[in-house]
């Protein structure tokens, strides 16, 4: 699977009142696709006023997330519209008034105030949006989540409502993220991208569990190993061996604990030592050769290696899209300047 990071070129903010009539169809759809995925928009024509909707955005880092104040309207999101993307992400969605219908192949489903949606880009869904809708949508890289436990395969769709209580958490954590998010520092904006993402993995891994039928131990120990190995990543090399001694568990159940999600030991080691190493460069000014003698890689060339094979950038391109700098600039941007995109060629540039 390619995991690719989406790049920060998207519209930050959308009026459709500021927009010609005949593009606001376009406009809505170039703006769904940049912050969300591509898909067909069919703005409804049956009410009385004319169509309009406005959308802002403040991003962590690599996820994008926006709030939406969306019109009446039909969306499609074909496989030839799939087929045809490279990203893979997962999207979130939560509504705070309105309502949303989906249908996809696995079945129909609803969206309303209090509840939640967890999908993938892979799947295909046609969705209407009867009257006035405001909802969040939160765009997370596979590559920003693999790092955490998700306790198993991601399911294409996730209905999220108000009867598991982690459930009503991260749908309350997602309502209550607003524009102060843009003027955090990057160390601020690192904390909460974290908390989202274990949220979030927490909620895919709850739920997994639940048809999990195999012994209910080793769930339990995976956790608790992957904490140990955050703990002790930059002490020197992560053994097997020391693990089990730790537990007090033979080596060949340490090694069943992450086969339950296809992993090994290895491949979670590094997935977290490249987490820790990201952090760094979007949160900190350390020269990235530093970076990876903290991190234990070889050298700057193999941290670089590493680092490009995942995230699909080069480590500097990284930090100069999601660092310190660039947060400063949109933080300023943000506070100092809140013009709303007018002309469909805001929407382009």
């Amino acid at each position: 699977m390619e995991r690719s990071v989406m790049k920060n070129d998207s519209p930050t903010t959308l009026d459709l009142r500021q927009v010609e009539r005949q593009d606001r169809r376009s406009a809505w759809e170039h703006a769904m696709a940049a912050r969300i995925v591509p898909m067909r928009v069919d703005l409804s024509t049956d009410a009385d006023d004319e169509p309009d909707g406005r959308l802002r955005s403040f991003d962590l880092s690599d996820i994008k997330v926006t709030e939406w104040d969306c019109p009446a309207l039909k969306v499609v999101r074909t496989k030839r519209l799939i087929e045809a993307s490279d990203t893979e992400v997962l999207m979130l969605l939560t509504v705070s008034s309105g309502n949303q219908h989906f249908e996809l192949a696995s079945g129909a489903g609803c969206m309303e105030p209090g509840t939640g949606l967890i999908s993938t880009s892979r799947v295909a869904y046609s969705s209407n949006v009867p009257s006035r809708l405001h909802k969040r949508s939160v765009m997370i890289p596979f590559s920003a989540l693999a790092p955490y436990d998700t306790g198993g395969s991601i399911p294409d769709c996730l209905m999220l409502d108000q009867s598991r209580p982690l459930a009503r958490l991260l749908i309350s954590f997602v309502e209550s993220m607003g524009s102060h998010v843009s003027a955090m520092d990057a160390a601020e904006g690192e904390s909460v991208r974290e908390a989202l993402l274990t949220l979030v993995a927490g909620v895919i891994r709850s739920s997994t569990c639940q048809t999990y039928d195999g012994p209910t131990l080793l769930p339990a120990l995976r956790s608790q190993l992957e904490k140990w190995i955050k703990q002790h990543l930059r002490n020197g090399p992560i053994r097997v061996v020391d693990m089990a001694k730790t537990f007090n568990v033979s080596s060949r159940t340490i090694h069943r604990a992450f086969s339950l999600t296809g992993d090994t030991v290895g491949s979670v080691v590094r997935m977290q030592r490249l987490a820790g190493a990201r952090r760094d460069v979007v949160a900190t000014e350390l020269p990235l050769g530093a970076i990876a003698q903290r991190w234990g890689y070889y050298d700057a060339s193999h941290f670089g290696r590493e680092f490009r094979n995942f995230l699909s950038m080069s480590a500097s391109d990284y930090r100069d899209s999601f660092g310190i700098s660039n947060v400063d600039m949109h933080a300023e941007t943000a506070i100092s300047d809140l013009r709303l995109a007018s002309t469909m060629n805001d929407l382009a540039s």
